[in-house]
């Protein structure tokens, strides 16, 4: 499907080489923390990511990535809580996040809510490391439920507003491994 090329990275190949097995088995939600949410100025501080099917999550398997920062905006710290120089348990420069998430990622399926945005800013990264585009499908919260609510005219829901309807209790929101999970749960909820 994607054959490696020899001027890319080492990582990225091996990334594409995942893609000539069969597909994964599960799905994997994943969301970004970020600087800011212009994608050409801003940056990521985490990333979490939760192994699932249509059944199962598989709690144990989560991850979460913190990335080293050298810039802050304090009006998303409001938001997410990261400070740049906060000792989280496990920091990561930009770079081994990137392969840390890619290893974990392999060809599943990803899933997220405006999971544009979240691929935009992983995509970003993969630029600045000299690597291509991510080649996951990906599958949106916010369309689904839209397509399936038949709700083509409104605007945008909120995470927040998914786990309303679909009574999912919403704790740790606004951290990538906390909305991550979320965004497990109702996509389980939309497929049901």
């Amino acid at each position: 499907m994607f054959s490696p090329k020899k001027d890319y990275p080492e990582f990225w190949n091996s990334y594409l080489n995942t893609f000539k097995d069969k597909s994964s088995p599960y799905f994997v939600a994943f969301d970004c923390e970020t600087t800011g949410l212009d994608p050409k100025t801003d940056r990521i501080l985490s990333i979490g990511a939760v192994k699932f099917t249509n059944e199962r999550i598989y709690i144990k398997e989560c991850k979460e990535w913190f990335v080293k920062q050298h810039q802050d905006n304090a009006e998303s710290i409001k938001i997410h809580g990261i400070l740049p120089s906060s000792s989280q348990e496990a920091v990561f420069s930009e770079e081994e996040a990137i392969h840390e998430f890619l290893n974990y990622i392999g060809n599943a399926t990803l899933v997220g809510h405006h999971i544009n945005f979240d691929v935009k800013m992983v995509n970003l990264a993969l630029k600045r490391l000299g690597a291509g585009k991510l080649k996951n499908s990906t599958k949106d919260t916010n369309s689904i439920y839209k397509r399936k609510g038949h709700f083509a005219h409104e605007q945008n829901f909120s995470l927040d507003k998914l786990c309303e309807a679909f009574h999912i209790k919403s704790s740790n929101r606004h951290t990538a491994l906390g909305d991550a999970y979320i965004t497990a749960r109702v996509f389980q909820k939309l497929m049901h």
